[in-house]
């Protein structure tokens, strides 16, 4: 990287990197069914992570006839990333005062 006038430029290498990247994960927004790679760039998770969720069957997926290639369906696999909602503090003590209100001592 060369510093000039409080600006960053790129080398060629890094703005390949960037490139591939953006280029990758707009492919993987035109699709439905997604390879592992694809999974990869959708969900920020390692190769390694995502084959440990299917094991655990934690992850929808799909094998393909001869059992070798893996493939998800991006609803399911934003349905899985959405599934785990944290409630806000605001709704916790909501729950907490109705909880409260319904079960005096």
């Amino acid at each position: 990287m060369i510093m000039s006038n409080e600006q960053t430029i790129m080398s060629n290498e890094q703005f390949n990197k960037l490139y591939s990247a953006l280029t990758g994960i707009a492919s993987v927004q035109a699709k439905e069914a997604l390879n592992i790679e694809d999974v990869v760039l959708y969900t920020g998770l390692a190769k390694s992570t995502i084959y440990k969720l299917c094991w655990a069957q934690k992850l929808p997926y799909y094998k393909d006839p001869q059992g070798r290639t893996l493939h998800f369906k991006k609803s399911e696999i934003e349905g899985w990333m959405l599934a785990h909602r944290t409630p806000t503090a605001a709704e916790l003590a909501a729950q907490a005062r109705a909880h409260c209100a319904n079960n005096p001592r």
